[in-house]
């Protein structure tokens, strides 16, 4: 599916959520096409202004290139142009970072998504290098993604120097140490031409919204509460946005938080969005505990958002 020469570019600051897609499977551990495909159908019917697939929440790390390709082109054939489609392409070294987003491309991606490769960690110095490649290896604006692991590395004058010199970065993710400090430092150095995302699960979401981000990659668990947060505050009713923020999310974000692999498809397929709320194995932890579930479940109904809750 090759990208096409005349579409619409994608817009330089974004306004709204952009969620990033879990990865659907069955109970024996395949892809689940239709759950998937429902999964974008959520999203749009949601106000999402783009989407990805291939970040953590979507456990991009145990996805075969097999299935990376097959889920590339559920996606761009569901969303159908109608929200610019992000693709995720980090990966353990440049060399294979670089197939993945001359691949995204191919199959029709508008934007693609990377942090620095997580087990040789470069240097500064290395990090532009990294960028700088995958800048010239596609014409995609390209998210650059900091995490905790790379929080030292991509400081904010770092992921200013990249955006000032690399033509691709056009985007940076903040969410590593410090992350609510570095995104006032990002804003205030790129002087509103810099995009900064939210990110962090959602948190400090209101705060991030009071500093200047207009964006997010947050709460596909609970889309209907962060959009309405954000949509709130960017129509200019903060004590709206606050209030979803502090009676609505935090409420059930800590738990979140601490199992996001496990509640993130928990709390989809419990309103029917996805069949099945397995995990790619291996899980990433330990599952709740009894008396964690029981907590995280009441506070579900005391929100609004038990097993009868519907999208």
């Amino acid at each position: 599916m090759p990208a096409s020469t005349d579409r619409e570019l994608p817009p330089a600051h974004f306004r709204g959520m952009m969620p990033i897609l879990p990865t659907a499977i069955d109970p024996s551990g395949a892809i689940d096409e239709t759950s998937q495909r429902r999964l974008v159908g959520y999203c749009l019917d949601h106000g999402a202004v783009a989407i990805g697939h291939f970040g953590i929440a979507s456990e991009f790390h145990k996805i075969c290139d097999v299935d990376r390709r097959w889920l590339t082109d559920i996606i761009v054939d569901e969303i159908a142009d109608r929200v610019p489609v992000f693709i995720g392409v980090t990966a353990l070294g440049v060399n294979t970072a670089v197939g993945y987003a001359r691949l995204a491309e191919e199959q029709g991606a508008d934007l693609i998504m990377a942090a620095l490769p997580y087990v040789d960690m470069p240097d500064a110095n290395g990090a532009l290098a990294y960028y700088r490649a995958l800048s010239d290896a596609t014409s995609l604006p390209i998210i650059v993604q900091d995490t905790p692991a790379s929080s030292s590395v991509l400081t904010a004058d770092v992921l200013a120097r990249m955006c000032d010199t690399i033509d691709g970065v056009q985007h940076v993710k903040g969410e590593g140490k410090d992350f609510l400090e570095k995104t006032a430092r990002l804003l205030e150095l790129g002087d509103g031409n810099m995009s900064v995302i939210g990110g962090a699960g959602g948190r400090h979401l209101i705060h991030m919204l009071r500093l200047g981000v207009t964006s997010f990659m947050t709460g596909t668990e609970a889309l209907d509460l962060h959009g309405g947060a954000v949509q709130a505050y960017l129509d200019g009713d903060e004590d709206r946005a606050a209030d979803i923020y502090f009676e609505k999310i935090l409420p059930y974000l800590g738990f979140y938080l601490d199992y996001s692999e496990e509640l993130l498809k928990d709390m989809l397929h419990r309103r029917g969005i996805i069949d099945h709320p397995d995990v790619i194995a291996p899980p990433a932890s330990a599952p709740m505990s009894d008396v964690e579930r029981r907590e995280f479940e009441w506070v579900l109904e005391r929100i609004g958002y038990g097993h009868e809750s519907q999208v």
